[in-house]
């Protein structure tokens, strides 16, 4: 099945500037920002996020007693644990409202020099 024509040219960014400008859109971006807002879901998420962190933390114990490294302490400076960017958990973003069209930059591309 061939997309329509007007679809076919179109960038992934357009189709979500254009998304986010519908009904259905705005309707979407409301119940998703609902749903992260929700205490529940926010207990939900720090209750799992505590999961991973003691899973991170337990296996990078593993790790170190399996280097011969009892401690698990990084060699940098005695009594502390190494941590380790690839497995360090980010914060979450802050909950923002969608780009307006003038973040986007539109279809006509950079800014013209004066």
């Amino acid at each position: 099945m061939t997309p329509p024509a007007n679809v076919m040219g179109m960038s992934l960014m357009n189709k979500l500037t254009q998304l986010a400008k519908s009904e259905k859109g705005k309707e979407l971006i409301d119940k998703a920002q609902s749903i992260a807002n929700d205490p529940k879901n926010r207990e939900k998420l720090d209750t799992a996020r505590g999961k991973v962190e003691e899973q991170i933390g337990a296996a990078k114990q593993k790790l170190a007693e399996k280097r011969g490294d009892k401690d698990g302490a990084s060699t940098d400076a005695p009594g502390t644990v190494a941590s380790d960017p690839a497995t360090t958990p980010t914060p979450p973003a802050p909950m923002t409202s969608p780009p307006t069209e003038a973040n986007y930059g539109g279809d006509e591309g950079p800014p013209k020099a004066a």
